[in-house]
């Protein structure tokens, strides 16, 4: 009964994530709906690069927005300030798994990447509209094979099918360059996030692999 009961919830919450893409809600919603024993959880988790992270047992990432802006200028730090600023978003405001359950590896996963998830953008280039998002979802499956980047790519390529085709190119373009640039640089996941804020941005991105025409590249696209 659990079972089919967490079934009909995904399937209502993917359904309203079609009709909208931009509700982070529904996106928190799918992610609490899976099945923390699921096959494909479970071997993203088996990750070499994963699996490392998580027996670290690091404490939990927060970033509060008045530390970050007093960041030098040209750091990661006030890049991902900006970042939020520009788009009236604050890193607190997006915690939505509780440090609490933080001793389970899905868990510990699910906290790390909510709390990445903006620092990612701001490294790669990828906007926060549909198509930045889809192109992010893409880099995460290419370095990890997210499951819940399937299901986000899913919703994401039916709304275009059914309410948004005439932006279809510019979302497919998004989800190549994501896909491309995940199988090329080296893993975001788990990376001294912390310790890389004071970094120039740039030095941020040379570590990674990602050269100032993959940024060009992704903002085009997204």
């Amino acid at each position: 009964m659990q079972k089919f009961l967490r079934l009909l919830r995904f399937g209502s919450t993917f359904v309203r994530l079609v009709r909208d893409t931009d509700r982070l809600d529904l996106v928190f919603a799918l992610v609490d709906s899976l099945d923390p024993e699921a096959p494909a959880l479970q071997a993203m988790l088996a990750r070499p690069e994963v699996a490392a992270s998580l027996a670290r047992r690091e404490p939990t990432l927060r970033f509060e927005l008045t530390r970050l802006r007093a960041m030098p200028e040209g750091s990661l730090g006030r890049a991902f300030a900006a970042f939020l600023d520009q788009r009236g978003l604050d890193p607190t405001g997006l915690y939505h798994s509780s440090p609490e359950a933080a001793d389970i590896d899905a868990e510990r996963f699910k906290l790390h990447m909510e709390r990445t998830h903006d620092l990612w953008h701001t490294v790669l280039g990828f906007d926060t509209d549909v198509a930045g998002e889809l192109g992010l979802q893409a880099f995460t499956m290419a370095q990890l094979g997210s499951p819940l980047g399937y299901m986000i790519l899913s919703a994401g390529l039916l709304n275009t099918l059914f309410l948004a085709p005439a932006d279809g190119p510019r979302r497919m373009e998004a989800i190549t360059r994501g896909w491309q640039l995940g199988k090329r640089l080296r893993p975001l996941y788990g990376a001294d996030w912390v310790g890389m804020l004071s970094w120039p941005l740039e030095q941020v991105r040379d570590h990674f692999g990602v050269a100032p025409t993959d940024v060009r590249a992704a903002a085009m696209a997204a």
